[in-house]
């Protein structure tokens, strides 16, 4: 039987482009194989082998006789093949007529590629298509309570917030650099003039070449907002609906979608109101109850009960830096007439009024 490692060899060798690759390299042939080698290390050994091989087959003017190609690559598969003791010589002889049977027929195809190599010579401009690789992806996700702060392939650096998660390739190729982003996360991307770099997100697709900006995708009131702070971005509408029209944003800018009703805003904001969170600033502008306890929860990961109602509604207009939340409870308690009491991640609120 053939071992998992010895399809990836034979595969190769029975791919144009790889062909191509090792007889005519050239830049961008390079760079995807390259590519492809770090995205398949275990194969490194297998990559090897079928890179011998191919130049093997070069050396009496890029051809052999089928029976110098037969006896060449039966040699090199030979140690695929095993057979067990107790197999009856009816099977071991059956056994080695599919492995000769097998031989030729990859033989036919090296002979295939190996014109197709000469067709090359003659007619550089023709483009090869590349073996489909399956790039592995890796997704950083955070839980609620928790921020963190990483760099990308490619050394774009990416600040996430609570209960949102990034997916992204380990190592980017092909023409774009692209990411799927669920929550909200700031980006500030290195530039690549050739190759954009891409979030998708619900309801928009943003693009740009090098800048900094936010993106939140709010699951609980079905928003979507992209707000530029440096360089230019292209946002790109999903939803095909009548009045959606991509936007161009210029910095200090930001553009807000109601995936419901596919109405969409563009309009300046604060900057450290939108961006802060990721320097661990939290900004309350005539705050609710429920939006201020709710913001808490999320911030420091934890469970708020409220007994009791305000005899007036909240209204919380405040700033905070890297504040320890018992201090923010502490001071809430100066403001409105609270008794709070905290355990773990579990904290109630008794209001008194």
């Amino acid at each position: 039987m053939i071992s998992p490692l010895s399809h990836i060899f034979i595969q190769l060798i029975s791919n144009r482009d790889f062909v191509l690759w090792v007889n005519h390299p050239n830049e961008e042939r390079e760079i995807f194989w390259q590519n492809w080698s770090l995205s398949n290390s275990d194969a490194h050994h297998e990559i090897l082998r079928a890179r011998e091989f191919i130049q093997r087959l070069q050396f009496k003017d890029d051809y052999l006789l089928p029976e110098e190609m037969d006896d060449l690559l039966g040699k090199v598969l030979a140690k695929e093949y095993y057979y067990k003791a107790e197999w009856s010589k009816p099977s071991l002889q059956f056994s080695r007529l599919v492995q000769k049977q097998w031989i030729r027929v990859v033989a036919i195809l090296l002979v295939s590629f190996l014109v197709g190599i000469s067709i090359e010579r003659i007619y550089p401009t023709l483009e090869a298509d590349p073996i489909a690789v399956e790039i592995p992806l890796r997704t950083v996700e955070n839980p609620r309570g928790l921020k963190s702060t990483f760099s990308l392939p490619d050394g774009t650096e990416v600040h996430l917030n609570y209960e949102s998660s990034l997916t992204f390739p380990r190592q980017f190729g092909g023409t774009d650099r692209r990411v799927e982003l669920v929550g909200e996360a700031f980006f500030d991307v290195a530039h690549h003039d050739s190759v954009p770099f891409i979030v998708l997100t619900e309801g928009m697709s943003i693009e740009v070449l090098g800048t900094s900006f936010n993106v939140l995708a709010s699951e609980e009131d079905y928003q979507t907002r992209v707000s530029l702070v440096r360089g230019k971005v292209l946002v790109n509408f999903l939803d095909q609906r009548e009045g959606l029209e991509n936007q161009i944003l210029s910095p200090g800018h930001e553009v807000g979608l109601d995936r419901r009703s596919g109405e969409f805003t563009v309009t300046t904001f604060h900057v450290e109101q939108i961006v802060g969170w990721k320097d661990g600033i939290m900004l309350f502008q005539d705050a609710s109850m429920t939006e201020f306890i709710n913001r808490l929860e999320k911030w420091y990961g934890v469970n708020i009960q409220i007994f009791g109602r305000p005899g007036k509604p909240w209204k919380i207009n405040a700033r905070y830096e890297n504040e320890m939340l018992e201090d923010i409870l502490i001071g809430l308690k100066f403001v409105y007439n609270i008794e709070y009491q905290v355990k773990g991640k579990n904290i109630w609120i008794k209001i008194n009024d």
